[in-house]
């Protein structure tokens, strides 16, 4: 409700106040006259107390002589109401803006940068090349040799010389020689092959491997298998690694994981029931 509303309710409820006002007032002024009346009437008892009186016809008298008045008339509170409320104007609803049409004409303003023109990429470089000096023809060179046709020796002997260009086989790899060679200088690797493999344990369950190529470059390779190992009555405190198993509480304990929990408990992490223990033998009587 608007303040013109809240303004007509405001002044319904005061004319409703003023009309129970009037007829407060009047009933009271009424009920004053009829106590006027009843002392009247007391004094002319009093007076009469000491005669024989027709009390019957007394009071019959007395009776008639008070008038009963009449209920004042109540406005009708409903229909005032009603009738004020319809005096009251719904006010009509906006319209709104078309807010679709609003954006689209926002965007369609708004200009999108132009990008800059690219420069002739082609044209510049073939400008640039052709600024390079133009090179001398070289000399003709000799006729070099068909792959099938190399001879590739089955080893290298260090105590002998080899002449350049002669290929072998070394460590697992293609070698070729550069130069006249002495021992196993002139020789350069083509081709690296593995020399060597080397497995190592390192711990319980950690192993490497070890590659050497034929140029001598060594690759080492570090893993670990998880395989079971038995490391008899659980001790608290110690630390146990995947793949431990441990007896503790009649039953055997498998590690899944690091860990140095109590096997069993509530909360326990790292480890799982392997064999469960079994039932006490029964001593027959």
């Amino acid at each position: 409700m608007n303040e013109r509303d809240m303004s007509l309710l405001k002044a319904v409820s005061e004319a409703v106040k003023e009309q129970l006002s009037a007829l407060k007032k009047s009933h009271e002024e009424s009920i004053a006259e009829q106590a006027a009346e009843i002392k009247a009437l007391k004094g002319i008892i009093e007076q009469l107390q000491h005669a024989a009186p027709d009390e019957e016809a007394i009071a019959k008298s007395v009776l008639a002589m008070i008038e009963v008045p009449a209920a004042p008339e109540l406005p009708d509170i409903g229909q005032m109401v009603k009738e004020a409320i319809d005096q009251i104007e719904v006010p009509e609803a906006p319209v709104l803006p078309d807010i679709d049409a609003m954006i689209q004409k926002s965007v369609a303003a708004i200009q999108l940068p132009q990008p800059d023109p690219l420069p002739d990429i082609g044209q510049m470089v073939k400008e640039a090349v052709s600024l390079l000096p133009q090179p001398e023809d070289g000399k003709n060179g000799e006729d070099g040799k068909d792959a099938l046709q190399l001879e590739i020796a089955p080893e290298i002997n260090a105590e002998k010389s080899y002449p350049r260009g002669t290929y072998a086989i070394h460590l697992g790899g293609l070698w070729r020689s550069y130069q006249k060679t002495t021992g196993m200088n002139g020789w350069e690797c083509l081709v690296d092959g593995i020399s060597e493999i080397d497995v190592s344990q390192s711990e319980e369950r950690s192993f490497t491997v070890s590659a050497i190529k034929s140029s001598g470059e060594k690759t080492e390779k570090t893993f670990s298998v998880p395989v079971m190992i038995y490391r008899d009555i659980f001790s608290e405190g110690e630390k146990y690694q995947p793949g431990d198993s441990v007896t503790w509480g009649g039953s055997v304990w498998y590690c899944c994981e690091e860990t140095i929990d109590k096997p069993g408990e509530s909360g326990s992490k790292g480890w799982k029931l392997a064999v469960k223990r079994g039932r006490d033998a029964r001593v027959k009587p």
